[in-house]
């Protein structure tokens, strides 16, 4: 058996070993550390003693960030609401000539309000009154009828007639009342017949002259009254043409507010939009916009379709606004501060949703 100082001697021998051991490396590592950070700091000095530039850092290349945000679609030119003009507000709509989905034309009637009867009706007044106008003026132009010119020189005829038997009379009294056979008070009146009668001769005269003088006063009068026919007529069509909506562009019908026998309220009668070419309105915080420029492609997703639409940055607002597209969360922050950046979609993107104006979207604006 193995005694026990034997033993005892071998362990602290062990114990001696591994303090070695583990001293000897402290010193390599220390003695690989003196000489690294000598030796660079060597190097350095040499360098600079040398007149030599101290190298220039390697700088990484900045991956280009994203710009993320919400928005909306929308057609080109946004959507427009058609309704009756503000003198016709409250008034109903007697037929609609448009459904939702339809494709219409500049100009295209949408619908007909219920006053364009009364206003149609009003219109055929108008334009009677021009008739009458100018028939009359054509009259005064004309002057009187030769009829009514030749009665009157008969009617003169007649007193030239009765003048001359007056005179005849009254000479012949004056010789009775120079005999003396009548008074002075049967030849005075003789001599007043003789007036009376030339008094009506010179009146008649006057009213042929009158009936057969076409004056210019009358003309001008006449001219007038046409005028103001023909002006009420301009201001009846276009009363008419109020009760017709038209639409002012080429665009589709999104949708229908105001169908016949309802009365036109705050929405209006239809909205249409240009859905041949669709946009998305992005909202960008105020913090991301200067990374934002013309010409970028973007990228945009919804709920309501399932490819991934593309298009460009077409447009940069230019006021900052506060947002009012957000996302389904409580805790979002309702108070940011945006700038509306548009993005045009090429066309297969915008056929994709040429019906789905207003559906909030996910924007992702690619970094140059």
């Amino acid at each position: 058996m193995p005694r026990d100082g034997d033993q005892s001697f071998r362990s602290n021998a062990s114990q001696w070993v591994a303090l070695l051991s583990v001293s000897g490396m402290l010193a390599v590592g220390a003695a690989y550390f003196y000489n690294s950070y000598f030796r660079v700091g060597s190097a350095v000095e040499n360098a600079v003693a040398a007149g030599s530039a101290t190298p220039e850092p390697v700088v990484a290349s900045p991956v280009p960030a994203n710009v993320s945000a919400l928005g909306r679609i929308e057609p080109q030119g946004k959507i427009v609401r058609l309704s009756a003009p503000s003198s016709l507000q409250g008034s109903q709509v007697r037929e609609l000539l448009v459904q939702e989905g339809q494709q219409i034309q500049a100009g295209q009637v949408i619908a007909i309000l219920d006053s364009q009867s009364s206003r149609e009706a009003a219109l055929e007044r108008a334009k009677t009154n021009v008739g009458i106008a100018k028939a009359k003026l054509a009259q005064v132009k004309a002057g009187a009828k030769q009829g009514e010119i030749e009665a009157q020189r008969a009617a003169i005829a007649r007193l030239e007639a009765e003048l001359r038997n007056a005179e005849s009379e009254y000479r012949r009294n004056e010789q009775l009342f120079t005999d003396g056979a009548i008074s002075e008070v049967d030849l005075e009146e003789k001599r007043l017949r003789v007036e009376a009668t030339q008094e009506q001769i010179r009146q008649a005269r006057s009213s042929l002259e009158s009936i057969a003088e076409v004056r210019p006063e009358d003309v001008q009068i006449a001219e007038a009254e046409l005028n103001s026919a023909i002006a009420a007529v301009r201001q009846a069509e276009a009363d008419l043409e109020l009760t017709y909506v038209r639409s002012p562009m080429t665009a589709q019908v999104i949708k229908i507010h105001t169908r016949p026998g309802e009365v036109i309220g705050t929405d209006g009668i239809v909205e249409i939009g240009q859905t041949d070419v669709m946009n998305v309105v992005a909202q960008v915080y105020e913090t991301d916009i200067k990374r934002v420029q013309l010409g970028q492609k973007a990228t945009v997703t919804g709920t309501a379709f399932s490819d991934q639409l593309s298009g460009k940055v077409s447009q940069i607002g230019l006021q900052v606004s506060r947002q009012d597209v957000f996302e389904n969360n409580p805790l979002a922050d309702t108070d940011n501060r945006v700038v509306e950046v548009k993005i045009q979609l090429d066309p297969e993107s915008s056929k994709k949703v040429a019906r789905l104006s207003n559906l909030q979207v996910q924007v992702l604006i690619q970094g140059q």
